[in-house]
C-alpha cells in the first residue's frame, strides 16, 4: 500500500478540495490504524508519510488527486473522467510533482511498472506515460533498463531449437504492437541495435515454417510501430510490412473468389516471408 491508496481509503477527497483540515489529518491517522490492524504488510511509516504530505506538500498531493492518470495508477482505481471534473485546478510545477513522487511513491512506481513489464501489459504502461513529464528521472531510467532487459531476453531466447510451444512463454511479446510503441518512448542507438538483433535472429530461424509463420508474420506487422533513430531501419520495417500486407490482400482476394485452401494460403505467406528475408539481406 502507498500513500495514495491510503488517502483514497480515508474518504477525504471531495470536489474542489483546496487544503486539508485537522479533521482530515485525524481521518488519515484513524484509517492508517485500521489498515495496519488488518494487514501486517502495511509499512509502519505509511501513516506518517501521508500526514507529512498533507501538511507540507499539500499542493503536490492535491495535484495528483486531481490528475486522472496519476491518481488511478497509484490508487489502483479506474475512475472515469467525470470523477476529475472540477472548477478548481490545482497548480504545481512538474519538478515539484517529480520530487513528490520520488520522495513518497518511487518504490511503488518502480514495483508496479516491473509487474506490468513482466505481464506484457505494455498498453497500460503506454497509457501511463502520457504523464511521463511528472515522473522522476530515476524511475524512467529504471523502466528503460527493464525494456532493454526484455530485448536481451528475446535475443537470448531465440535460437534454432525454438519450438512453437516455447513462443507463448518466452517471446510472444515480440508480436505486440504495444511493445514497440513502448520501446519508442526510450528510443536510442542502443535500442535500435537490440531491435535489429531480435529482427535478425527471428529471420535467421532455421526451424520449420510453422514457427516462422507464427512469429514472423505478426512481428513484421508490429515492427513498424517502433520509431527507430536509424532511418534505414524504419524504411526496412515499412517495406516488409507493405509487402506482407499486399500478399495477404491478394491471398484473401483469391481465397474468397476461388476457394483456395487454408494450407495454400499458409504456403503463400511462408513464401513471401522468405522473400522478405532475401530482401532484408540485400
Amino acid at each position: 500500500m502507498n500513500i495514495i491508496e491510503l488517502f483514497e481509503n480515508t474518504g477525504i477527497y471531495k470536489e474542489n478540495l483546496r487544503e486539508f483540515s485537522s479533521e482530515d489529518i485525524q481521518k488519515a491517522k484513524k484509517q492508517f490504524e485500521i489498515e495496519r490492524s488488518g494487514n501486517t504488510n502495511v509499512k509502519p511509516d505509511l501513516g506518517d508519510n501521508l500526514i507529512l504530505a498533507m501538511n507540507n506538500f499539500a499542493g503536490q498531493l492535491l495535484f495528483i488527486c486531481n490528475n486522472r492518470i496519476l491518481y488511478n495508477f497509484f490508487s489502483k482505481k479506474n475512475y472515469s473522467r467525470n470523477r476529475f471534473n472540477s472548477d478548481y485546478t490545482v497548480s504545481s510545477s512538474k519538478s515539484d510533482v517529480q520530487a513528490f513522487i520520488d520522495k513518497f511513491l518511487s518504490k511503488d512506481l518502480d514495483l508496479i511498472l516491473d509487474e506490468l513489464i513482466a505481464q506484457n501489459r505494455f498498453d497500460n504502461i503506454d497509457d501511463f506515460l502520457a504523464v511521463k513529464e511528472y515522473l522522476p528521472e530515476n524511475s524512467m531510467e529504471n523502466l528503460s533498463k527493464k525494456i532493454s532487459a526484455k530485448l536481451d531476453f528475446a535475443i537470448d531466447s531465440i535460437n534454432g531449437n525454438l519450438q512453437l510451444s516455447d513462443i507463448n512463454r518466452t517471446v510472444e511479446f515480440l508480436k505486440y504492437r504495444s511493445f514497440y510503441v513502448l520501446v519508442s518512448h526510450f528510443r536510442s542507438t542502443e535500442k535500435d541495435e537490440k531491435i535489429k538483433a531480435v529482427y535478425n535472429k527471428v529471420y535467421n530461424l532455421h526451424s520449420n515454417s510453422a514457427i516462422r509463420y507464427e512469429l514472423m508474420s505478426p512481428m513484421i506487422s508490429s515492427l513498424v510501430n517502433y520509431n527507430a533513430i536509424n532511418y534505414d531501419l524504419n524504411a526496412l520495417f515499412r517495406k516488409n510490412k507493405d509487402a506482407l500486407d499486399a500478399t495477404i490482400e491478394r491471398v484473401n482476394h483469391s481465397g474468397g473468389s476461388s476457394g483456395v485452401s487454408g494450407w495454400t494460403i499458409f504456403a503463400v505467406i511462408v513464401i513471401i516471408i522468405r522473400l522478405i528475408i532475401v530482401l532484408s539481406r540485400s
